[in-house]
């Protein structure tokens, strides 16, 4: 018997039974449309990060002092990072993410998460750590404890409950040290930088950017804040890591882009396996579901199975059969199972009102960090390769949950079926 006519039996066989086809191949959609929206969701999240990140610059690493230690962060040390193999810059900070700042005759509390912030550098080190920032009005001063530039947020920022500053308007910074005193310092703006977006660690549209001696002034001590190195090329992060832990320690706290890649990848490839792993509780199901229909098919059609085997059809062909109809089940609730999931994973892409919340939650807590939230779009990553898995993984375990059921069914002889009839 050709293997056409075989799939044009089993596809009429399941035609006749039209509402319990329907209802199995329903259970069989489960599954792969899980499966496709998860991998395809995961995925997508995580190109998209990873890609949001590279962007931010693969180069950098970001050194700040741990709590735990009495190391401080010096002059001579930034050399001696300078001096290191592979380092192009090592430029030292000041950062200042708790305080006020005075203009307009208005009181802003600094917060990265919700207004803005304080960092001081060198100003011609700026476009070295943030790499093609603009000036869009005024002048970078070459240095001045009493100028500042500020980014195109602070200038005009999005609440109305901040105050617009321009050129030429005063900000006073007020800080409060660890004794309770009120450190102030006085600023005209001198500059205003074009919008840059996110970059690693801080979003410089949010900085007010002062001298390093204004803002030595302001936090007081002998230690830098942090220092941002930049690395030749970003293949030799990992060698400057290895090389500064070797040297610091647990002294320091080091984080690079690049780790934080290896992160994400982790995590987002544990998570992949940990939903797929769900999905295929959903598979089980829809196999039980399809043995169990093949067996009510079986024990319906005896006759007809002595039928067949009375005009001459043989095992073999009873066998393929039943294990077509299965196969079918399978590949169908396949087929509509992938489309399902892959529409799925567009519409779970979509940010919803409760997602938004937690976005801000989160802000909320990288702000007391001193960092800005990076928010994430991201669009399903749905391939060729992934529609077939999963109509190939349906399409199995249809074949799979048919193999007993038509088993059973070929091995009737043509007397045995019709007597039990």
């Amino acid at each position: 018997m050709r293997l056409l006519d075989i799939i044009i039996l089993a596809f009429s066989a399941l035609r006749d039974r039209k509402l319990r086809t329907i209802l199995t191949i329903l259970g069989m959609v489960v599954g792969p449309a899980v499966y496709v929206a998860v991998i395809a969701s995961t995925q997508g999240i995580s190109e998209s990060i990873i890609d949001s990140l590279k962007n931010l610059g693969a180069e950098k690493i970001f050194i700040w002092r741990s709590a735990r230690s009495n190391l401080d962060i010096t002059d001579k040390m930034v050399e001696d990072i300078l001096r290191t193999q592979g380092v192009k810059y090592a430029i030292p900070f000041y950062a200042m993410s708790a305080g006020q700042a005075k203009a307009k005759g208005m009181t802003v509390e600094l917060s990265p998460a919700e207004t803005y912030s304080v960092l001081a550098v060198d100003f011609q080190d700026i476009d070295k750590i943030f790499p093609g920032i603009k000036l869009k009005d005024g002048v970078v001063p070459l240095r001045g404890e009493s100028v500042a530039l500020i980014g195109s947020k602070v200038s005009e920022p999005d609440s109305k409950d901040l105050p617009r500053i321009y050129i030429g308007d005063a900000i006073t910074i007020i800080r409060q040290n660890p004794a309770g005193e009120a450190k102030s310092h006085s600023l005209i703006v001198q500059g205003i930088f074009d919008y840059y977006g996110q970059s690693f660690f801080y979003n410089p549209d949010l900085l007010i950017f002062v001298s390093r001696e204004a803002g030595k002034k302001l936090i007081g001590g002998r230690s830098y804040t942090g220092i941002f190195v930049v690395a030749e090329d970003s293949s030799l992060i990992d060698y400057i890591e290895n090389r500064l832990k070797e040297k610091y320690g647990g002294d320091v706290i080091i984080i690079s882009t690049k780790a934080v890649l290896q992160t994400v990848q982790v995590i987002t490839g544990t998570l992949t396996i940990f939903l797929a792993s769900m999905a295929s509780m959903s598979l089980i199901v829809a196999f039980l579901a399809i043995m169990a229909t093949m067996f009510t098919a079986v024990t319906e059609r005896i006759r007809e199975i002595g039928l067949l085997k009375a005009l001459g059809f043989k095992t073999r062909d009873v066998l393929l059969t039943f294990l077509t109809e299965a196969a079918l089940i399978g590949l169908i609730g396949g087929v509509i199972g992938a489309i399902v999931g892959a529409v799925g994973a567009y519409i779970l892409a979509q940010p919803s009102p409760t997602e938004q919340g937690v976005s801000e939650g989160i802000s909320n807590i990288r702000g007391q960090l001193g960092f800005h939230t990076l928010n994430i779009a991201y669009t399903p990553k749905i391939t060729p390769e992934l529609i077939v898995t999963a109509i190939g993984i349906a399409f199995i375990v249809g074949v799979l949950a048919g193999i007993i059921p038509a088993w059973r069914a070929a091995k009737y002889t043509p007397v045995e079926a019709l007597r039990r009839e």
